[in-house]
Formats: C-alpha cells, structure tokens, sequence
C-alpha cells in the first residue's frame, strides 16, 4: 500500500493509527519522516470510511522535535533547498490540521519543539502524567515559527511567549492548565482505555455532521492559519536556519549530546 519505514500506520475499524517508529531518536522530526508523513496523511484524508486518527509514538517519547542535525544541514545547500525542506514541515502539519477526520494525539514522554506541531494541528491531545514539554528553539537560534499558528489555536498568546521566551520543560499538568493538552493519565492502559471510549463515542456522530463542523471550525479560525501565515512561518524558519548564529548554536548543541 505505501512504503513506509519511519512511520506505520494501523487501521481498526473506522480509525488509523500513525506510529512514529523511530524510538532510537525518540521519534525526532527529519526530512525522510516528514516526506513519510505526508505521504500518508494525503492518503488517509482520501479514506471516506475513516472517522478518527491517532497519532503516537514508538518507544520512550512521542517527538522530541526536529532533527538537530538535519536543521543544521538543510541550510548548507542554499535558500531554495532550505525553504522547500522547511516547507514541507508546515504541509505536513497542514495535512493534520485539514483533515476532516478527528485527529487525536496520544502523547508521553519528551513532547518537544516540533512535536508540539502535532497537537496544535490535531483535535485533541490526551497525554501521560510523565509527558514534559518544551519549545527550545530560540537556545538554538532558531524560532517555533511553523508551529506557532497552530499553537496559537489551542494556547493564549500570554502562555505561548511565556513558554517560548523561557524555553524551559513544563510538565502536563501545566500542559493541561493552560490548554495545550485535554487530559492527563497516570498510566498507558487507563490512556488507552479512554481513548477508546472517546472513539466509540465518535463513531456515534454523524460523518456528514463530523466534516460540516470540521469545516467551520477551520473557516472561524482563519485569522491564525491562512497561506499568507504559513508562508511567512516557512520564511522566517528558513532564514533562521541559515543563520550563523543559528549553525554556531545548534553545532554546540551536537557537541554536547
């Protein structure tokens, strides 16, 4: 069906579950992954017979972020390179986000960076006690400029700049307290067992009356996520990357890790 390596994909039912299936990196966003990942939001939009996606994460963390050393390296081959990679990113969390099925994360462990793009883009977040998030972009010279439209319809501006300017780990509690996540569990199977149940609960409503709302909730939230913001988001990371300061911050960081 698609040839995948990084990514799998399960269907039960009415619903698909995407793995991301790189636990040695825990599952840290590069370019190969997100080509994956387009590659199967595109086709899973085009299922009529799903209604629900989960998204999760192999091994100890769901996302970790970005590939520190892909960031460092798309900006080596030059602008259009670089902005066709940073591109990509931001229509895979299209994808998510334009879906008109319910997209729900399952999150736990790191949460970081990019990772973050996953439960702005979905619908709604359930994650473990022992999840921590953190945006530490701006350490890195570089800005959470991609996900931050999609950030913006789950957070205020107030807790986003806080969380951003800080760059610090926040647990879920505080996740759940400002609105980046819906729901916290104490552990893996009570998660799951609740996830199953919001699930059949879905599966009661209406698919045409599924996809109107889905619809409208994106036209009403069109002041955060439009192409001009996208494109600006693309722009500005794009630039970021190829920055010495940028490439100086993030080779220390490889140094270190």
């Amino acid at each position: 069906m698609l040839n995948l390596k990084r990514i799998e994909i399960e269907i039960k039912d009415r619903q698909v579950t995407v793995w991301l299936n790189q636990p040695d990196i825990r599952n840290a966003l590069n370019l190969a992954t997100i080509e994956e990942l387009i590659k199967a939001f595109r086709w899973i939009n085009e299922q009529k017979k799903l209604m629900v996606i989960l998204i999760r994460g192999r091994g100890k963390s769901f996302c970790s972020g970005a590939d520190i050393n892909w960031m460092k390296n798309s900006g080596s081959p030059g602008y259009k390179k670089c902005y066709s990679d940073s591109k990509k990113l931001a229509i895979c969390f299209k994808l998510i986000y334009q879906s008109d099925k319910v997209v729900i994360n399952l999150v736990h462990g790191d949460v970081f960076g990019g990772g973050l793009g996953f439960i702005g883009a979905g619908d709604l977040t359930l994650g473990l006690k022992n999840s921590i998030f953190r945006l530490p972009e701006l350490r890195l010279g570089l800005v959470p400029s991609v996900i931050m439209p999609y950030l913006l319809t789950r957070v205020n501006h107030a807790d986003v700049k806080f969380q951003i300017f800080s760059g610090e780990i926040f647990t879920a509690e505080e996740a759940l307290q400002i609105g980046l996540i819906d729901k916290i569990y104490e552990d893996l199977n009570d998660m799951e067992l609740k996830a199953n149940e919001l699930i059949q609960n879905i599966y009661k409503a209406s698919p045409q009356a599924l996809t109107e709302t889905k619809h409208l909730l994106r036209a009403l939230n069109k002041k955060n996520i439009n192409s001009y913001n996208i494109r600006k988001t693309v722009k500005t990371i794009t630039r970021m990357k190829m920055s010495d300061d940028a490439v100086a911050r993030m080779t220390k960081f490889l140094s270190k890790n």
